[in-house]
């Protein structure tokens, strides 16, 4: 199985760019994961030999949501009305806040409530030495819609929407350290600019 989807990432990878039915021009398969893993990042916490907590997140910045806009339009060939009403979209969720996607796993489902309003967790954002506390959001997506959007997220993970009353606008190109802790564990992942 990993031999093929080496194959498949090096047969993507020939082309410079594909072009979606709306006629954009896009970046390859390996161009888009190598947008995702440069706005990504993971921690993985281990007590002695049992895992306890993993998360990988990407934080959606422009560069991100281009990325994003292009890779559904050629996924869902989307045609010029509806691409345009999937960039406007983009524009205002980057005007108003800011948004990371995580995939968490941590090995006792009963820990896995970062969505519930009494959950154990809290999740802050440090920029420009201020706070900003953030509320996730389960997201209810098919697996296979997920993994199309973030390659590294697989059916043992949980997928969240981290919202910060941050917009991203106004913090693009400042690194960017998002810390969730609670009793089970804690980690820090680090967006660079």
């Amino acid at each position: 199985m990993k031999y093929l989807l080496g194959l498949f990432l090096v047969l993507t990878a020939c082309a410079s760019y594909e072009v979606t039915p709306a006629g954009h021009t896009m970046p390859t398969t390996g161009d888009y994961m190598s947008i995702i893993e440069k706005h990504s990042d993971k921690v993985r916490r281990y007590s002695g030999f049992y895992n306890t907590l993993d998360m990988e997140a990407t934080v959606i910045n422009s560069e991100v949501a281009a990325a994003q806009l292009q890779q559904g339009a050629m996924l869902y060939q989307w045609d010029e009305k509806r691409f345009a009403e999937e960039k406007t979209n983009y524009e205002n969720r980057l005007s108003k806040e800011t948004e990371v996607f995580l995939s968490f796993y941590t090995p006792e489902r009963k820990n896995d409530d970062l969505f519930k309003a009494n959950t154990m967790w809290k999740i802050f954002l440090d920029v420009d030495g201020k706070r900003y506390e953030g509320k996730a959001k389960k997201i209810k997506l098919q697996l296979a819609e997920i993994e199309g959007l973030y390659p590294y997220h697989n059916r043992f993970y949980t997928p969240y929407s981290v919202i910060f009353p941050v917009p991203m606008r106004s913090i693009e190109g400042k690194p960017l350290k998002m810390t969730i802790t609670g009793a089970v564990g804690s980690g820090v992942l680090e967006f660079k600019p």
